[in-house]
């Protein structure tokens, strides 16, 4: 008895010890992924004297208890709260913010408090919907599938599971692939959710931003890239193009269609490959700021937006990017 007795004690300190040791390295995990969101998002920075990284709590502005008033889509959307620790997203004006999204593209967009995603990326939204949430997002009034490749809505199936928007917009590609079906069918059981095909020139406000689809120009391409959606962002006096997967030959004829694209800010197409941003198609849009979310952006696209006037800016120099306006000015957010 004593010996099965001492047996039972040892197998309790080990039960003891190993949970112990499971729960240490939970927690050592939550505290590597909450360094790592810290660092993706810019709250880490390294001391210029020492090297040694801090905590910056700089770049957050306080969202506390905001709410606003219905807007339509064209119906009403509901009020928002956005959290007092939202990172990069002001209560007033507009934030677009280009995410880390694989080898595809997500942009985030707030107005006024009300929150929009274009785009999901490849992968399977974890990394995603990990920056939406280190974001202040809680629900997406809108959500919009820019393409029905992989790479570029990957990750919406998540985010749409756990952020369910009202309206989802999507092209009604010719191709339809596993991200595309898995993402349909997604909508169709979260439930509640109205999918919408958006033609060009179609447009609704966010907040005060309208929101209008310049592209595709038209529907059947024999590279179905060219079948995705091109957004215009229209805040006050200030104005964003987000050109998703369109390639040059998509380009030129958003250019023919007479579609305005005059605009001050331009997410350039492909994430800055050379496959996209023709030189006529920079000579329509003659932005003072462009955004090159790729991985490998083309050097060459880099000169032509250069030389058109743009300030520059890469994902390969600068990671997640920010434009902020008040309506009146547009700028880069360091």
């Amino acid at each position: 008895m004593a010996r099965e007795a001492k047996s039972h004690v040892r197998k309790r300190r080990r039960g003891c010890i190993s949970g112990c040791l499971t729960n240490i390295l939970l927690l050592l995990g939550l505290a590597a992924l909450l360094f790592v969101g810290a660092c993706v998002l810019g709250f880490v920075k390294n001391d210029p004297e020492t090297g040694a990284p801090s905590l910056s709590l700089d770049g957050v502005t306080g969202l506390s208890n905001l709410h606003l008033p219905d807007v339509s889509l064209p119906e009403n959307l509901p009020d928002v709260t956005l959290p007092s620790w939202a990172y990069g997203v002001s209560k007033t004006g507009l934030t677009v913010k280009t995410l880390r999204a694989g080898d595809g593209e997500a942009v985030l967009v707030c107005a006024d408090g009300y929150t929009m995603l274009l785009g999901g990326g490849s992968g399977m939204g974890v990394t995603l919907t990990g920056q939406l949430l280190l974001c202040g997002v809680s629900h997406l009034n809108a959500a919009v599938a820019m393409s029905s490749q992989q790479s570029q809505i990957g990750g919406l199936p998540l985010a749409i599971t756990l952020m369910p928007p009202q309206y989802l917009l999507f092209q009604d590609s010719q191709t339809k692939g596993a991200a595309y079906n898995r993402l349909m069918a997604q909508a169709q059981k979260k439930g509640g959710i109205q999918a919408i095909v958006p033609q060009q020139g179609l447009s609704f406000m966010l907040g005060r931003a309208r929101v209008t689809f310049i592209g595709p120009a038209r529907t059947v391409h024999t590279d179905e890239r060219d079948d995705g959606l091109s957004v215009r962002i229209d805040y006050g006096n200030t104005s964003v193009l987000v050109m998703g997967s369109i390639t040059a030959s998509g380009e030129r004829e958003l250019v023919s269609s007479h579609v305005n694209l005059d605009a001050d800010a331009l997410i350039c197409a492909l994430g800055g490959s050379e496959e996209a941003t023709c030189t006529e198609f920079v000579s329509a849009v003659t932005p003072s700021i462009a955004l090159m979310t790729g991985k490998s952006p083309a050097n060459a696209v880099k000169v032509r937006l250069t030389r058109a006037g743009a300030q520059v800016y890469t994902a390969k120099e600068h990671g997640v990017m920010t434009l902020v306006s008040d309506g009146q000015t547009i700028q880069i957010k360091e």
